[in-house]
């Protein structure tokens, strides 16, 4: 079953995110051919409750394994998780319907 994760909160910015992606794809943004196995969708930007990043993923599992793989090893080699790492939240996804635009 797909599931939503959101991860935001102390040490989750703008600047680290576009740090991260860089490390972990060479670029930034990461492309749709080099998004991970089992990505559905992913999004990320500034709210009022600061930054965060909300993606749709086939499982939770695919998610750690790119948190294992990608995710983990690149936070740990920029010391992006100075601040404390903050903790993934996962939401099951009932329905998923792509709008028109898709």
């Amino acid at each position: 079953m797909a599931v939503g994760m959101l991860l935001a909160g102390p040490g989750v910015t703008e600047d680290s995110y576009k740090q991260l992606t860089e490390k972990m794809f060479g670029n930034f943004p990461m492309t749709k051919e080099q998004s991970p196995d089992g990505l559905i969708v992913h999004t990320a930007g500034n709210s009022d409750q600061g930054w965060y990043i909300y993606d749709v993923w086939e499982s939770k599992e695919h998610f750690n394994r790119f948190l294992e793989t990608k995710l983990g090893p690149a936070v740990q080699e920029l010391g992006a998780d100075a601040e404390g790492s903050p903790t993934p939240q996962f939401f099951e996804i009932q329905t998923l319907v792509w709008g028109r635009s898709s």
